[in-house]
């Protein structure tokens, strides 16, 4: 158990309250019936290294079963029925598992599978949310495929069996490859169905449960009915919204033609009432102030009222595209863990920390997290030690990027931040003096040398590290320089997470292995490396999650620091054929 506990605060399916609970620091349409050349092109899957959220493991692809015949049904021949369902499904619609689509209707000789219209619904809606949400486009080619009005019945179900397998597929292998899948650049490769996956769902068709079996489908998290709520707001906002086209910083007092927008846009949000937008003025008064400082709140602005550039960008988003953003969130909510009562959980774009302990939060923090050309990877550990004044050996890309270059210019530069040099990885490298270097030779690209900073005030470090398992050589640490937490945009680090509130998360750690403050402190003024055990290792949880809607119903957006939602708006390039299938309730 660990100690500390300063405030009960209690948490149901760990993280969707926590997204519940995170507020900011500062405070039926046309369907294009021509899309559908289904030729859809699978991509394989981008190299990214990180570790997965979860760490389940994953399902191996195995060979596709053959449904078990109903009593008194004769399998009809694959190569009658392979033909049929060609002449039936136009040949614009490309069909992903032909094989596997194959085997199912000549055991049910061509029957069709999905006559109860609960599960078609609850089928068609679950591939529309991921079609918006934009990382994969064969979802919305399905729903293309499915909207186009002269299919016949047979054609219909086929599609939709197809979706459904690729659905499956998708749900089967998220949870350990949702870190690519919802992240890339790329869309994922679609591959074989695991046998239990496909058991389940002739389980379903056999019983007549497939109702049960797609509702059986839908995210578990707690967070998911309200986003999905706040989803479906946005898409039922089909007037044109408004443009603010100022390109100047617009501070309160001051007067320009775009407050005519701002004051429909704040309406539109429920920020101000219809009488404060039906006003003329297009002086940035009082009460447009107040408004928009709620809305920088919001998105995780500085809640300044203070109209920049970052503020007019979201207030220029529609309300399509924050329901794009919305929906990529719901898909990520498949790859976050529920019911996790010890954590600690640290959501990357949001800059924050928060401690559970038997489901009570305990310490909430601010970070510092990885910049975008060194981002801090979506993954899960355990924090297994605690490090009193760490050392820092400096990593070689650091070293060649950062450090090399300003002490190739001026070599006392290294003296002066408490670097040393070896010349080598070993226990017994030798030290090098940095004015021993050819440094006409020596370059930030061909630097052989290691370089470490000695425990200590300026130490990059800071006073505690925290140390977890795992391929990325990333941990929690302290740092010297705390007046970088007052900043609002503090994706500024190499990779590792940064944490404000280092000294009390120590505290709580080094308490649970018996280290009361008089030790620490001992500990600290000694100035040596101490390395601590914990008892009870601490899952530690990095996600990242751009919208959410809090306690108070209020839908919450966050920058979007490593460009992970571009993906989402590409599906809106669809979203003609993707509305109606969304069940809007």
């Amino acid at each position: 158990m660990v100690k500390g506990v300063k405030k009960a605060v209690p948490i149901s399916a760990m993280i969707g309250t926590l997204l519940l609970t995170q507020v900011s620091w500062a405070t039926t349409a046309p369907v294009n019936h021509q899309a559908t050349a289904g030729a859809q092109k699978v991509v394989p899957e981008p190299a990214v290294q990180t570790q997965t959220l979860l760490t389940e493991p994953a399902q191996a692809a195995q060979p596709l079963l053959t449904p078990a015949p109903e009593t008194g049904i004769t399998a009809l021949p694959l190569s009658e029925v392979s033909d049929k369902i060609r002449s039936e499904v136009p040949p614009t619609t490309k069909l992903v598992y032909s094989d596997a689509l194959a085997k199912l209707y000549a055991e049910h000789q061509l029957q069709p599978r999905w006559t109860d219209e609960k599960a078609r619904l609850s089928l068609e809606n679950q591939l529309a949310e991921a079609a918006l949400a934009g990382f994969q486009p064969q979802f919305a080619l399905w729903l293309t495929a499915l909207a186009q009005p002269d299919l016949t019945p047979l054609a219909r179900d086929v599609i939709l069996t197809d979706a459904a397998l690729g659905y499956l597929y998708y749900l089967d292998n998220v949870k350990v490859k949702g870190d690519k899948w919802l992240y890339g650049a790329k869309p994922f490769t679609f591959s074989e169905v695991s046998a239990p996956a496909l058991a389940r769902l002739n389980t379903a068709m056999h019983n007549g449960t497939l109702a049960t079996f797609t509702d059986g489908l839908l995210p578990v998290n707690a967070m998911y009915p309200a986003m999905r709520k706040a989803m479906l707001a946005e898409l039922a906002d089909t007037a044109v919204w408004p443009e603010m086209v100022i390109a100047r910083t617009l501070r309160p007092g001051e007067s320009h033609e775009s407050v005519i927008a701002l004051r429909e846009i704040l309406h539109r949000f429920k920020l101000i009432s219809a009488n404060d937008m039906m006003s003329a003025s297009p002086v940035y008064d009082k009460t447009l102030v107040a408004a928009v400082k709620q809305f920088q709140a919001q998105h995780g602005l500085e809640a300044d009222g203070v109209i920049g550039k970052q503020t007019r960008e979201w207030l220029n988003k529609t309300p399509q595209m924050r329901a794009a953003i919305m929906a990529a969130n719901i898909q990520r909510l498949h790859i976050v863990p529920d019911n996790v009562p010890t954590a600690i959980l640290v959501n990357i774009p949001d800059f924050s920390l928060y401690f559970y302990v038997d489901k009570n939060l305990i310490l909430e923090s601010r970070t510092i997290v990885g910049r975008e050309a060194r981002k801090t990877p979506i993954m899960s550990s355990a924090l297994n030690n605690v490090v009193i004044n760490p050392p820092w050996t400096v990593p070689p890309t650091m070293s060649r990027q950062d450090i090399v270059p300003r002490g190739r210019a001026d070599p006392s530069y290294f003296s002066s931040r408490g670097y040393t040099i070896y010349n080598g990885w070993s226990n017994n490298a030798s030290v090098v003096d940095p004015y021993s270097i050819n440094w006409s030779v020596i370059t930030p690209s061909n630097f052989p040398y290691r370089i470490t900073q000695a425990p200590g005030p300026t130490n990059s470090l800071g006073r505690y590290k925290f140390n977890m398992p795992n391929s990325e050589a990333i941990y929690l640490h302290d740092t010297p320089n705390h007046s970088l937490f007052n900043k609002n945009m503090r994706a500024i680090s190499s990779g590792c997470v940064r944490v404000n509130k280092a000294k009390d998360l120590a505290a709580i750690l080094l308490g649970d292995a018996g280290w009361n403050t008089t030790r620490v402190d001992g500990a600290l003024k000694a100035g040596s490396t101490r390395y601590v055990s914990i008892p009870d290792r601490i899952p530690v949880f990095l996600y990242y999650q751009t919208a959410w809607v809090n306690t108070d119903n209020v839908p919450q957006y966050r920058a979007d620091i490593y460009r992970y939602d571009d993906a989402s708006l590409k599906g809106l390039d669809k979203l003609a054929d993707i509305s109606p299938f969304l069940i809007k309730q």
